[in-house]
């Protein structure tokens, strides 16, 4: 095959052509049909879904036609994210501002452009520029500099790197194939992108699907409509909210008739409460999947919102009349619903495990939340077991750390795009810092870009990040805090995991000590004799506990053995002084307890 029979050669070839074209424009034309299919030739060729020039819109031109400001919409199932650049993905949600600057555009006024900073501060919009001239790497240093100052992240295509992209061999070195990642991997360390969020640890949490790693394979056990499992679960901060919400971002195609839901039971009302009058049913969730069926016309607002029976049929007649029709249900923060199901049998549960099987898996359910909802799944007589759990594998749908290699992508591939390269070691210092919790990863990247910026400001690309670097952010009082609130809220969970892990540490004679599950129990004894003893705790449930710790990245298991994962989880706990002071609290709140009983 010749070049010009290559779909991908000719692409580059119109590109190249409608770049030469708009070169040469001044003022004619360049608001109409001619340069808007010009620039989406070259829009195309980057990689974005251009058809036709109806995808834009002429927003505004500068002062003597210097520049042209469209928007551009595209499908976003129709644009290939980028892994590590959700900005120019996910983000977008399918609008692009382009900028086109004429050679008689000094590099300057492309610094200096109000709508362009406007637009591009913050990240707050796909900026991307065509610079229709070349810039000189001072220009580009300059451009850069701003860019940091000023929280700008604009992509700047100018004919320098629109030649190496053009001319470049795909194959070769780091080239993937994808076009927009190469222009971005050359463009975005000139921009203050930073794709990582210090804040994904909020209850509405949302990981764009570009910064989602290591959590694919269980995504897609959540997206099986026949086999996948329907149970989440694990401490809080390991994700299980960010993973629902790739779920639903991920399987939703209304057009297709396939729905995904993320209900979340705490906002609707399944908290625990002393009073009785403000409890929610467990038959209520029926009423609130009424609601999503409603609220996207499956069901009209006129059917019947009865008894759960009455729900239960309308929802099968609108399976029998859309043979196409899936839906899948996530309910979230479902401990509390799952305790009150459980005191009737978990009869709502069996009704819609009755409801999957009647639909034939084409409406399927999923319940997340903590620990508890292992347990529920573990209690003899449950319906978990048709539910894709299975009492041998109990790990099964179970939210921990990242694994190694998916936490080093989380690290190191979003900061490549970035420009940024690590030292031997440096990466690995990272993970020890954040225990490879893809939420304290987000967290600590997010400030050692900003910190080495901020401490770099004449730096070029590529960005050597050392351990240095890395222990320098650690040291930080906001960084240190942040983590340690973050372990904090995984011992809220259940008191037990505090006494277990600070009497390891307390009690250790070396950090690789192991531990068998009677020895544990003893130490445990000395602090809260009660909690730990064998008539209050049997070995199977402390066994339960332990591994539940292990799921939730805190201790390792070496055959029927347990220690702590890491040294450096001892840092999270403070120091021997303050560890023996929390023991004396947690001892001293036993006795309170049992003394009020």
């Amino acid at each position: 095959m010749v070049a010009s029979e290559n779909p991908r050669s000719r692409e580059t070839l119109q590109a190249v052509e409608s770049w030469i074209e708009l070169r040469k424009e001044r003022a004619r034309d360049r608001t109409g049909h001619t340069s808007k299919n010009r620039v989406g030739n070259v829009l195309r060729f980057l990689g974005l879904p251009y058809e036709n020039e109806r995808q834009f819109t002429r927003i505004e031109e500068g002062n003597s036609s210097r520049w042209v400001h469209f928007t551009f919409e595209s499908d976003l199932s129709a644009v290939e994210g980028v892994k590590g650049a959700p900005l120019f993905g996910s983000l977008a949600k399918g609008t692009f501002h382009i900028f086109c600057l004429w050679e008689d555009a000094r590099p300057d006024r492309l610094r200096l452009n109000p709508t362009i900073r406007r637009l591009a501060q913050s990240g707050q919009n796909a900026v991307i520029i065509l610079y229709l001239n070349a810039l000189t790497d001072a220009e580009r240093q300059d451009i850069r500099r701003d860019s940091w100052a000023q929280d700008i992240s604009a992509a700047v295509l100018d004919e320098i790197l629109f030649e190496f992209l053009a001319t470049a061999d795909i194959g070769a070195h780091w080239f993937l194939g994808n076009r927009l990642r190469d222009f971005l991997a050359v463009a975005l360390p000139y921009t203050a992108a930073n794709p990582y969020n210090p804040e994904t640890t909020g209850w509405g949490a949302r990981v764009p699907r570009e910064m989602f790693y290591g959590r694919e394979e269980l995504a897609n056990n959540v997206m099986r409509m026949r086999d996948g499992t329907s149970i989440l679960f694990g401490g809080r901060q390991l994700g299980k909210t960010a993973l629902l919400r790739y779920v639903e971002e991920t399987f939703s195609q209304p057009a297709q008739g396939q729905f995904a839901w993320f209900i979340d039971l705490k906002d609707r009302g399944y908290v625990p409460t002393v009073s009785p009058e403000a409890r929610k049913e467990p038959s209520d969730i029926f009423k609130i999947i009424h609601e999503q069926f409603c609220s996207e016309d499956i069901l009209a607002k006129g059917t019947t919102d009865g008894t759960p029976d009455q729900i239960r049929q309308d929802i099968l007649t609108a399976f029998r009349n859309d043979q196409q029709l899936q839906v899948l249900a996530m309910f979230d923060e479902s401990d509390s619903f799952l305790q009150s199901d459980s005191v009737g049998g978990s009869t709502a549960v069996e009704s819609m495990r009755a409801l999957m099987n009647d639909t034939f898996n084409r409406f399927k359910v999923v319940f997340a939340g903590l620990h508890n909802v292992q347990r529920f799944a573990g209690r003899p007589n449950n319906p978990f077991s048709n539910l894709g759990f299975n009492p041998n594998r109990p790990r099964r749908g179970g939210i921990g750390p990242l694994g190694d290699h998916e936490a080093r992508q989380l690290v190191e591939e979003p900061c490549g795009l970035l420009g940024f390269r690590f030292e031997p070691l440096a990466t690995d210092k990272i993970l020890s810092y954040t225990n490879r919790h893809p939420s304290l990863i987000q967290f600590f990247c997010h400030e050692l870009i900003q910190t080495w910026r901020n401490e770099h400001p004449d730096g070029k690309p590529p960005f050597q990040v050392g351990i240095a670097d890395v222990d320098n952010v650690h040291r930080m009082k906001g960084i240190r805090e942040g983590i340690s609130r973050r372990f904090e809220e995984t011992f809220k969970l259940d008191p037990r995991y505090h006494v277990i892990s600070l009497t390891m540490i307390y009690f250790q004679e070396r950090p690789t000590q192991k531990w068998s599950v009677e020895e544990l129990r003893e130490h445990c004894r000395y602090w809260c004799p009660l909690t730990f003893d064998r008539d209050n705790l049997e070995s199977l449930e402390l066994k339960s506990l332990l591994d539940e710790l292990v799921g939730l990245g805190i201790l390792a298991e070496d055959a029927s053995s347990y220690r702590m994962r890491s040294s450096l989880i001892h840092q999270m706990f403070g120091s021997p002084t303050e560890i023996e002071r929390t023991l004396q609290d947690l001892e001293a709140a036993e006795l309170l307890e049992t003394s009020t009983v």
